[in-house]
């Protein structure tokens, strides 16, 4: 068969008819099989002739069959039994047996056997070398390796597996030998330089005579647009709002395509826009399976596979659960808010130890006294709470019981029973499943499945490369989604090869793209593929993409072709194809759209030709305001509008309900008659609308175990607190201050309990003994205060659930108060001090005195606590201090007085005025710690602050706001 020179797009059409017809002029029925580039080509190339058959009177196309090289030789070889019992070698079963030759003897490749990368690029060559008679003389060592190792393979799989390199070469033989089956008059139809010996070699069976040789038809530039845009969205919103304009001019939607360069980029882009503006389409699916929830939970799971005797990591199977997808048959699972909480904040035995006999203790009280109390709703909640904490530890044993055995297969057989177990079990259908999620969980059994068939490649499986393994399996499961001729056609470039279409857009046209750079393959070098038949070199892989990329180009007259000018998401910018101003004969492209706002004015008019028009609903209203503005209400959008002003108000700094304005019906309408503690009125202090976010909607931070480096410094304060505690209530049995070993002892075995594994070892050990060094040193200073006089009279006294700690505000409110004091002292004159540890800096409480006992209003523990002490008989002679455990001798507090009180008054009725109006701004809070604003993005937040602080809805309460030095 000799290449022809490509002809004009109509005129190739015309000619297949004609051979077609003459063909079939004696005897109608006669057998055509035609040879296309492609599956689809195929079945546009079966429509085209029944539609001129229809227009000229002609035979219609019984007996008519279109196919691909590769599908008529797989139709010949197992209609001759070739294949016997044999499966087809797929991709994933030659790596696997490439890594049981790796694992059984390396070679020159022991360095790196162990890397599944290793395996994938030796099958690649494999593959490569099917049927090539290599050329190894003086060749690199590597090459050699190579090919031992194809050789070592394909003897292994060749009694279990048929290639396509044997198919061809049979077809290839029957054909010449006459036993191929009635194939009848068989014509070419726009087929591209063939790309191996073996389908050169069929073709040369054939032995096609020149006029059946059709060329492929050449592109038709001469209308051909050529646009410059932004980024590879701005190209697919370009080309759907293109594609939009055709269908409205009356263009059937089979007649149009959208072909990219780049599966990767353009696949879930170009879908999504097509799907946003309802135009129904057949291509690849927009979310393969390996994209799908379910799928990712399975390789996460594995991406982690447990240890013998060590359990699966909760990271990842928190990560799992909060995609919906993890439910067991029979184990109940909290949700995954709680799981997380969990984790961050796990039960402790000893503690529910302590709480029931608490509970006992009380119950015991209640029935001496034979008035039973009504149940503690903490204590419910600390027992659903411990019910939540069993039931997700007996979920994630049963996971890592399971993922135990699946590392532990010794089959691949067995792998793959363990994983469709896992599917079935932990990732169950509970009830009616959403129909994509359905198809998805078939699809995945289907791949796992097929994992059965590796046990025939010589290869075991390991625990370190499973994740791999099912990676490669489960992107090679691919799927399409809509049927090929209805609706709008999408794919790739080579997709579009032989295609009948009357307009198209092809997009990703950048240098890089169009053409991929080429690089020198390292096992088998240029100086070896360019004395081995068959082998292709740089150069001429190079030219097979400039032949694909011609050949789509000719898919349509005219077409529409988009270059992006840079990728967002890469950061990256592009150059257009150096192909491209070869072919089109200008240097520049015609239009340059400057920007997705300019794309947006004008809807891609100038790409379909005709008046603009865009894609969705969505798009029409943003052209609306992109050309004549915003009015609120002129769209007939509530959540337009809504958007449009949260822009306003941020950009403008105007206080309203976008910028923390929330109005008197933000809180529940008793959220001030409930106690409220003094640490919350200091959160509003220091940041309202965190205050907003964690105590109104209850929100909470979550913090990730294991991407911390060193303890927090939370749970470091924790910590302190709890050995003090337990130091504390031992003095109070003893009736006598216990010794320092007693107190580090009890640290000792919180910090124990609390240890984090994923902690740098060096910085625990520092904090540790710094915090033991604090303990210490605080109770030296104790022992030495109870030398003058002070004794212990209570530890962690919680006060607040009977309302008896109350303050009488000016507007007649009663403000109930709720907490819990580290320690209450008493001297032996009968003075009171109350005691608040504080693991942090000192500095940031020198602020408090007693002529401003809450530092502006941002701190009120200490005057709230001194309430507390009065209601023990103190008097007035009570005094409140903090105890920093850096630095205890030098504690800061004052005497607390009635000028106090009044002062606490003042600034708390302050706050619930401000609480009471919804006044939530966002004030930025110290980056030293993970908080509400280095979530939101600590830049943004005070840039809104500056514009905000002027706003005059603050005035009344900026003087609480901006303490920065007291917070």
């Amino acid at each position: 068969m000799t290449t022809a020179a490509p002809v004009e797009l109509g005129s190739a059409w015309r000619t297949l008819a004609d051979r077609v017809a003459e063909a079939r002029a004696a005897a109608p029925l006669t057998r055509i099989t035609v040879l296309v580039p492609t599956p689809a080509s195929g079945l546009d190339v079966v429509r085209r002739l029944t539609r001129e058959a229809a227009r000229d009177g002609g035979h219609g196309v019984a007996n008519v069959r279109a196919r691909t090289i590769e599908q008529l030789a797989t139709q010949i070889f197992l209609a001759g039994g070739g294949a016997g019992s044999r499966k087809p070698l797929a991709p994933m079963v030659r790596q696997a047996a490439v890594a049981g030759l790796l694992a059984r003897d390396p070679g020159r490749f022991d360095y790196c056997a162990d890397r599944p990368v290793t395996a994938q690029a030796l099958a690649r060559c494999s593959a490569a070398l099917d049927g090539i008679a290599l050329d190894a003389v003086d060749a690199p060592p590597v090459v050699h390796e190579v090919l031992r190792a194809h050789e070592a393979v394909a003897a292994r799989l060749e009694g279990g597996f048929w290639t396509q390199h044997e198919a061809l070469c049979t077809a290839a033989d029957r054909i010449a030998r006459g036993r191929a089956g009635e194939l009848g008059t068989v014509l070419a139809f726009a087929l591209p330089a063939p790309a191996d010996p073996d389908t050169a070699a069929v073709l040369r069976a054939l032995d096609l005579r020149d006029e059946d040789v059709l060329p492929q038809p050449g592109p038709d530039l001469a209308d051909a647009r050529w646009l410059s845009v932004s980024d590879p969205e701005d190209e697919a919103r370009t080309a759907v709002r293109a594609v939009a304009s055709w269908l409205a001019a009356s263009v059937p939607g089979h007649r149009i395509g959208v072909f990219w360069s780049s599966e990767e980029i353009y696949r879930p882009l170009v879908s999504r826009r097509l799907q946003d503006a309802g135009v129904e389409f057949n291509g690849p699916a927009p979310v393969q399976l390996v994209d799908t929830p379910i799928a990712r939970g399975v390789l996460r799971l594995l991406d982690h596979l447990p240890a013998p005797c060590q359990p699966l990591p909760v990271r990842p199977l928190l990560d799992t659960i909060a995609e919906g997808i993890v439910r067991h048959r029979d184990l109940p699972l909290p949700s995954s808010a709680q799981c997380e909480r969990l984790w961050v904040d796990p039960v402790v035995p000893e503690d529910d130890d302590a709480d029931d006999d608490a509970t006992a203790a009380a119950g015991a009280r209640d029935a001496a006294a034979g008035s039973p109390e009504p149940e503690d709703p903490r204590a419910e909640a600390r027992r659903r709470r411990r019910a939540d904490q069993e039931a997700f530890d007996a979920f994630h044993q049963a996971l890592t019981a399971h993922l135990h055995e699946v590392a532990g297969a010794r089959s691949w057989g067995a792998v793959s029973a363990g994983l469709l177990g896992l599917v079935d079990e932990f990732l169950a259908v509970t009830g009616p499943e959403e129909p994509t999620r359905a198809a998805a969980r078939a699809m995945l059994r289907d791949a796992l499945t097929g994992l059965a068939d590796l046990d025939g490649t010589g290869s075991r499986p390991h625990p370190g490369a499973l994740a791999h393994v099912a990676q490669e399996v489960l992107a090679a499961h691919r799927s399409r989604t809509g049927r090929i001729g209805v609706g709008v056609t999408t794919g790739s470039l080579a997709d579009a090869a032989g295609r009948d279409l009357d307009h198209a857009v092809l997009v990703g046209l950048a240098d890089g793209l169009v053409p991929v750079h080429a690089q020198e393959d390292a096992l088998l070098p240029e100086q070896v593929r360019e004395r081995t038949a068959g082998l292709p070199g740089l150069a001429e892989r190079t030219a097979r993409q400039r032949e694909v990329f011609e050949a789509a180009l000719a898919v349509a007259p005219g077409p529409v072709l988009l270059v992006p000018r840079g990728s967002l998401r890469e950061s990256r910018s592009y150059l257009p194809s150096r192909w491209l101003p070869e072919l089109l004969g200008r240097r520049e492209p015609d239009t340059v759209v400057a920007s997705s706002l300019a794309s947006l004015r004008d809807s891609a008019g100038w790409a379909a030709g005709g008046p603009a028009r865009p894609a969705t609903a969505q798009e029409l209203r943003q052209q609306w305001l992109a050309v004549r503005g915003h009015e609120p209400g002129a769209l007939g959008s509530e959540h337009l509008d809504r958007v449009l002003a949260v822009r306003a108000d941020r950009r403008r700094g105007r206080f309203t309900r976008f910028t923390g304005h929330a109005g008197p019906a933000a809180l529940p309408a008793d959220f001030l008659d409930r106690p409220i503690s003094p640490t919350a009125l200091e959160e509003w202090a220091n940041n309202p609308f965190g205050y907003f976010v964690t105590k109104v909607l209850r929100a909470e931070l979550f913090a990730d175990r294991e991407l911390a480096q060193r303890i927090d410094h939370r749970l470091r304060g924790n910590i302190l607190h709890e050995a003090l505690e337990a130091h504390a209530h031992r003095m109070l049995a003893d009736g006598a201050l216990p010794p320092a070993e007693h107190l580090l002892a009890e640290a000792e075995r919180i910090m124990e309990r609390e240890r984090n594994e994923f902690w740098i070892e060096d910085l625990w050990r520092h904090d540790r003994a710094a915090m033991l060094e604090q303990l210490e040193a605080t109770h030296g200073h104790y022992a030495r205060e109870c030398a003058e006089g002070w004794s212990l009279h209570s530890a962690e006294s919680a006060f607040g659930a009977d309302g008896e700690i109350t303050l009488d505000l000016p507007d007649g409110t009663v403000l109930r108060f709720r907490g819990t004091i580290d320690r209450v002292d008493r001297h032996e004159d009968g003075r009171v001090r109350v005691v608040d540890y504080k693991s942090g800096r000192r500095e940031k409480f020198t602020a408090l005195t007693a002529a401003d006992p809450t530092a502006g209003g941002t701190k009120f523990q200490l005057p709230v606590y001194g309430l507390f002490a009065r209601s023990l008989g103190g008097g007035a002679d009570v005094r409140t201090e903090y105890w920093f455990l850096g630095a205890p001798g030098e504690p800061v507090g004052y005497e607390f007085t009635d000028a106090a009180v009044d002062a606490l008054r003042a600034s708390t009725a302050g706050i619930l005025a401000a609480l009471r109006e919804g006044v939530f701004p966002h004030v930025p809070e110290p980056a030293t710690f993970t908080n509400i604003t280095t979530v939101c993005g600590r830049r943004d937040v005070e840039a809104l602050w500056e514009r905000l602080r002027d706003a005059a809805e603050l005035g009344p309460h900026l003087s609480l706001l901006t303490k920065e030095a007291a917070r």
